[in-house]
Formats: C-alpha cells, sequence, structure tokens
C-alpha cells in the first residue's frame, strides 16, 4: 500500500511540473516585447517572447527559468512566483492557477466519489422551473432536473459514459445549436475545467475527459493547448430552444459545505419571459 501511495504521489508531482511547463510556455508565446516594454530589435525568430526576456523581467536567472520550462523537479518561492505572474502579465484567474502549479497553493484536493444524499437530488428537482444539474468537479453528472433535460440535452439519452458537461457541450450538436455562442462559452467551459483540474493533479478521471475530448474534437484539441484559465464568473447565458425560443439564465454554482466534491448548478431564469416560456416547455 505505501509503494501504491507513493507511486500516486510521483504521478501526480509529473503531472504538476509537466502542467507548470506548459502553461509558462504557453503564457511566454502569447506575448510580444512590447507588452514587457522592451524595444523590438531586428528579426525574432522565436514566438513571444525569449525566455531570457521573462527572467529578467522577473529578476531570476535564466537557467531556473529554463528548467521550469522543462519541468525539472526544482522548487520556488511566493515572491519569485509573484514575480513570474507579472512578468507573464497574467490575471488573477492565471495568478491563482500558476500559484496551484508551483506548489504554493492550498493543498490539493482529494477526488472521491461520495455518496449523494436524497436532500441533493430533491434539491436538484425542487428548482424547476430553472434547470439545474448536481456533478462532480470533473462535470460527470449525477442528477438533473426536467428542465435541465427538456432544455439542454436530456443525459438519460446518451451512454453513462457520456454523462459528462463538458462532454456535452463540446460534441452534442443539439447543443451546439441551443446554447447562443457557442464558441465563446465553449472556450470559456474549457478554461473553467483546466482551472478545476489542477487542484486534482494527476487524477486518473479528469485525464480520461481530456484524452477522449483531445481524440474527438478539433475545437478542443486547440482550445486546450492555449493553456487558458477561468474562474466562475457567474454569467447570462441564451438558449435558443426550438419550441419556445430564446431564454436567459444567469448560471450560479453551489458546493455543499459537507460535500465539496459535488457542485450544485443551477441555471436561473433571468426574467419573466423567460420563466413564462420554460414553463410552458414543462408542461407539454
Amino acid at each position: 500500500m505505501n509503494d501504491l501511495i507513493r507511486s500516486s504521489r510521483i504521478i501526480e508531482e509529473r503531472a504538476r511540473r509537466d502542467e507548470l511547463a506548459a502553461f509558462l510556455r504557453t503564457r511566454r508565446e502569447s506575448l510580444q516585447p512590447e507588452d514587457l516594454g522592451i524595444p523590438r530589435r531586428g528579426r525574432r525568430r522565436v514566438k513571444g517572447l525569449r525566455r531570457h526576456e521573462v527572467a529578467d523581467t522577473a529578476a531570476v536567472s535564466v537557467t531556473w527559468y529554463t528548467w521550469l520550462e522543462q519541468g525539472r523537479d526544482i522548487r520556488t518561492t511566493p515572491q519569485v512566483v509573484e514575480a513570474l505572474a507579472r512578468a507573464l502579465r497574467l490575471d488573477d484567474n492565471g495568478h491563482r492557477y500558476l500559484r496551484r502549479l508551483a506548489g504554493i497553493a492550498p493543498k490539493s484536493l482529494e477526488y472521491g466519489r461520495p455518496e449523494v444524499g436524497e436532500s441533493l437530488v430533491s434539491l436538484v428537482d425542487s428548482l424547476l422551473p430553472h434547470p439545474a444539474h448536481l456533478m462532480h468537479p470533473v462535470t460527470d453528472l449525477v442528477t438533473w432536473n426536467r428542465a435541465y433535460a427538456r432544455l439542454f440535452v436530456d443525459p438519460s439519452t446518451l451512454d453513462e459514459e457520456h454523462r459528462n458537461g463538458l462532454w456535452i457541450q463540446v460534441m452534442c450538436p443539439e447543443l451546439r445549436e441551443r446554447l447562443v455562442g457557442w464558441e465563446a462559452e465553449t472556450e470559456f467551459a474549457i478554461a473553467r475545467f483546466r482551472a478545476e483540474a489542477a487542484k486534482y493533479p494527476g487524477n486518473v478521471r479528469f485525464t480520461q475527459v481530456i484524452d477522449q475530448l483531445n481524440e474527438d474534437s478539433p475545437f478542443f484539441r486547440k482550445t486546450w493547448q492555449r493553456h487558458e484559465v477561468q474562474g466562475f464568473d457567474g454569467h447570462i447565458e441564451r438558449i435558443r430552444h426550438p419550441d419556445i425560443g430564446t431564454v436567459q439564465a444567469r448560471l450560479v454554482q453551489l458546493r455543499p459545505l459537507d460535500q465539496p466534491n459535488l457542485l450544485v448548478m443551477v441555471h436561473m431564469l433571468e426574467d419573466q419571459d423567460s420563466r413564462d416560456r420554460m414553463s410552458r416547455l414543462l408542461a407539454d
């Protein structure tokens, strides 16, 4: 058992360092010298910034920074991470993500499959006419109400392995047609998924979902390679249903205090017109 635990920790640490290396490299390549106030001199053969430009701006050695981008097993400090975040012009979400990957954020969460009590299932059902569902952090769906199934996609019509919120959003043509601004909404969902995955480095189920979508979806593959991260923001989404027209809903996320590995996602209908349309759909 001790060997198994040790092996699991080695895999988790390797995954964290690899993701840190890829994230730093992607952010560096997305910036231009002008972003850091560096004069552009002559022709540049590299994409984005050079490593030494990031290292100089962050006041660290170029060798040390290169090792970080190579995924080597080296330690860092909160002060250095702060300097790298400034040098790479990270926003708050990117900054938190960098801290977690660098191992100075809160401890990685234990990922489990808790028993789901009847109270949570009843809560999701009671939220009608608002669509709602209960899911794990990896977006595997646990339960959903009738409003969710009617407005979006009915998960019961899918194979169990595909009852995953991110897979449904990326892969289901029906949802692609209904979700207004599908491309931007899905890019946002992928960025949120990456931020959530960083809390569970090396987790097998997260890896399965990522690998499957990388294989099935060129859109996901292209978006995932950008290494964007985004926290939850509770924005308004618009859903165009063939039977009732367009409704507006604000996405609300609730995390039960006694079961932090479960998320209640509520699509709060934003106005009376949307509630009336949804009630008509449920009455059919």
